[in-house]
């Protein structure tokens, strides 16, 4: 049984950073900011907040100093940290030591293969500096690539005093590329009293089907920090299977892609959704004037599926997304059918995708869309897209309007759970065809693409409605996207130029109206299901 906490007494700028997630540094060094700032002294509940996100932010990269130091520094504000942390916490300073020259920006301003080579001979040359070992952890979180920090796992740490330190990253990196057996041998081992260890010791028990289990520590840890709503949802949908609900939309399904010139991305993408479970289902392939194969491999997908159940629409321009995806949806068939799915063209579908969103729509029915997580094709553990929700700060949101906590870590199954959110990823979302039509077509201003999906779903929280949001379902999601690490890829101008064109349509009352009705949409699902646990 988890301790209560009492959410609603809280103030309000402190109250809507809680609901959206307990993960993220840059969340969780703002959250303890706001709790500091409203706290009376270390021993009330704003400062033991406080506190465990500072424990929290260090956590998510145990080898970053700045975190460390923020620790350090409000020692005399929040309850005090468990002592056997003290040491690490002195050790991990005294091996802190920044380089910041022309040399260290100009490589780590190069591709990926240089970055790695420049760290590797950093960490190489300077074993005993963590800022180094930092910055290495942060290219494998970016890129996926965790193979450089795993290798620790059989060898020596390279600073002694900091060995449990350097076996709870061994072991994030483990967890990260998929061996959650060698992480949570390692968790288990780990003597560092850092919070995040339990949840992703819980996170590893899972993922070896250890359910059970995963929901003892759970219990335990959402017991300690009833103010991480995370536990509470991931304990909650773990306790009655959620994890594992496999349901199929009643009624027929229109799946609807579009494609220009991806013609071997598309055809990877058909073959998952012919390998799919899916029953009452016809599917609509737009080709948006595409002038490589991308005709042939539509035809010889409509040949396999059924002809009477598979179709193309071809056009001899490309139109752009909104357009393309107003066509879809307003297709005589389509129309007809109770549910519409899109999925974009460079993904690869797991069998049971439309029976986990369908599992969605069961347990929120009432829900506008409903989506999922998308992860990197080329690293798993890198979160592309999942829940999003406005961001907390009025102030903030002409830069950002949408929360980025999902962007500041790895996959480590913090938002394995199904909850309502703002917005979810156009990658794959399910529609009830009626509200789809209700809401009106998606916003041809942000053409070619980039931000037309979110418009939509923004335009119908701004109505009272809301999206839903499963962590049940990972789409590997081969084009990046995402990430601030795309700036300067083709592209990446239109997003720059959408992302205005979307702070523009709405009034920063209209953004605030929004979040404020997400609040309310987040809090009474959170008390809900905190009342329920068994």
């Amino acid at each position: 049984m988890t301790r209560p906490f009492d959410f609603p007494s809280l103030p309000a700028d402190l109250l809507r950073p809680l609901l959206m997630g307990f993960s993220g540094r840059l969340h969780l060094h703002a959250v303890a900011q706001r709790a500091l700032a409203r706290s009376a002294g270390p021993g009330d509940a704003l400062a033991a907040v406080a506190g465990d996100a500072l424990l929290a932010a260090w956590g998510e990269n145990p080898l970053d100093g700045n975190c460390a130091a923020a620790v350090a520094g409000n020692l005399n504000r929040t309850p005090p940290p468990p002592p056997l942390l003290l040491p690490t916490l002195k050790a991990v300073l005294a091996h802190w030591h920044p380089e910041v020259t022309d040399e260290a920006r100009q490589a780590l301003a190069g591709d990926i293969a240089e970055q790695r080579t420049f760290l590797l001979e950093r960490v190489a040359h300077g074993p005993g500096n963590l800022f180094w070992w930092h910055h290495l952890y942060e290219f494998c979180r970016i890129s996926g690539d965790w193979k450089p920090l795993a290798d620790l796992a059989g060898r020596e740490s390279p600073i002694p005093s900091l060995a449990p330190l350097f076996r709870f990253v061994a072991a994030d990196a483990l967890l990260a590329s998929g061996d959650a057996r060698g992480a949570l041998a390692l968790f288990e081992r780990c003597v560092l009293p850092l919070p995040i260890l339990r949840e992703r010791t819980a996170t590893a028990l899972h993922r070896l089907g250890e359910s059970g289990k995963a929901q003892a520590v759970l219990r335990e840890a959402a017991g300690t920090r009833p103010w991480n709503a995370g536990l509470t949802l991931r304990l909650f949908d773990l306790q009655r299977e959620n994890d594992r609900a496999l349901q199929s939309p009643e009624g027929r399904t229109a799946v609807l892609a579009y494609s220009w010139n991806k013609a071997d991305d598309l055809a990877a993408t058909l073959d998952s959704l012919l390998a799919s479970d899916l029953d009452d289902v016809v599917v609509r392939v737009l080709d948006n004037g595409s002038d490589d194969a991308t005709p042939e491999v539509i035809r010889r997908f409509a040949d396999r599926f059924g002809t009477g159940r598979a179709a193309v629409v071809r056009l001899p321009v490309n139109v752009g997304a909104p357009a393309a995806r107003n066509w879809l949806m307003h297709l005589p068939e389509v129309r007809e059918a109770r549910w519409a799915a899109f999925i974009d063209d460079d993904i690869h579908l797991p069998p049971d995708w439309l029976r986990r969103l369908g599992a969605a729509v069961a347990r929120y029915p009432e829900a506008g869309v409903w989506g999922c997580k998308v992860v990197d094709a080329r690293g798993p553990a890198r979160v592309q897209c999942g829940e999003h929700n406005l961001t907390a700060d009025p102030a903030e949101r002409e830069a950002t309007p949408m929360s980025t906590i999902m962007l500041q870590d790895g996959d480590f199954g913090q938002a394995d759970y199904i909850r309502p959110c703002a917005s979810v990823t156009g990658c794959v979302h399910l529609f009830c065809t009626s509200r789809l039509l209700e809401n009106g077509p998606f916003d041809l201003r942000f053409s070619p693409t980039q931000f037309d999906d979110l418009e939509r779903d923004l335009r119908m929280v701004l109505h009272g409605g809301y999206a839903v949001y499963t962590g049940f379902l990972t789409i590997p999601h081969k084009r990046s996207s995402g990430s601030l690490g795309d700036a300067g890829r083709p592209g990446s101008a239109d997003a720059s130029a959408n992302l205005r064109k979307l702070w523009a349509k709405y009034a920063p009352e209209e953004f605030e109206a929004m979040a404020r009705s997400m609040d309310a949409v987040l809090l009474a699902d959170l008390l809900a299901k905190g009342s329920a646990l068994d």
